[in-house]
């Protein structure tokens, strides 16, 4: 819905030789992508987001709901989010099914609307496969339907494609472009890709620092 917010934050989190010091406001939709040095803070925004940084302050409100302020911290593994890494971080000793199923809720069954997601991203044929069956690019789209089987309110990438190289980015860039367009779910993407970020981001976010350097629609 234009003009709604579904993630409102306000991060400071101070280290010895680093300090981050943003306030966001992202879309109920679309891909929202961080961009800027290494060293920026770029990942630490999404570990704050996933709970795996607690800020010295601030706050962190997801579709109207609290996920921590001055007095609440919701624990990262009770935070409805999906991430996706640098590396896959498939379970080797899993098939691509089970990898898949490991954050539902129920672990045995696969949820319907699951399928065509599963479909779209091309990995049908690939269910019973073990990860070291797998390329690259087959890989990174199974860790992809894994963070979406567990139904997340907002989808956390933290450059998901900078492992890959240039056949298989273009192999799954389609797939991201299906996902932004069909799946309402919001999207948190950093790269450091200056054309891979103009290909998906509705949104584009520059850090520099630990700050908000800009904010521009695409």
């Amino acid at each position: 819905m234009p003009g709604k917010f579904s993630l409102q934050a306000k991060f400071l989190l101070k280290r010895p030789s680093f300090t981050l010091d943003i306030e966001l406001k992202l879309p109920a939709s679309g891909v929202t992508v961080i961009q800027g040095p290494s060293g920026c803070g770029k990942t630490t925004i999404l570990r704050c987001i996933a709970g795996l940084e607690q800020p010295d302050e601030g706050y962190l409100r997801v579709n109207d709901k609290v996920w921590q302020d001055e007095r609440f911290f919701l624990s990262a593994y009770k935070r409805p989010i999906g991430y996706v890494f640098q590396e896959d971080s498939l379970f080797e000793h899993l098939n691509v099914l089970d990898n898949i199923l490991f954050g539902c809720k129920e672990r045995r069954r696969m949820p319907a609307d699951m399928m065509p997601v599963i479909q779209m991203l091309g990995i049908s044929h690939l269910l019973e496969r073990r990860p070291a069956e797998l390329s690259g690019g087959e890989r990174q789209r199974a860790a992809i339907a894994r963070a979406l089987a567990v139904k997340p309110e907002v989808l956390l990438m933290d450059e998901p494609l900078s492992s890959l190289d240039r056949k298989r980015k273009a192999e799954i860039l389609p797939f991201l472009e299906q996902i932004r367009d069909l799946h309402r779910t919001p999207i948190i993407y950093v790269t450091h890709d200056r054309a891979e970020a103009e290909r998906l981001a509705t949104r584009l976010i520059e850090v520099d620092n630990g700050s908000l350097a800009s904010v521009q629609k695409t």
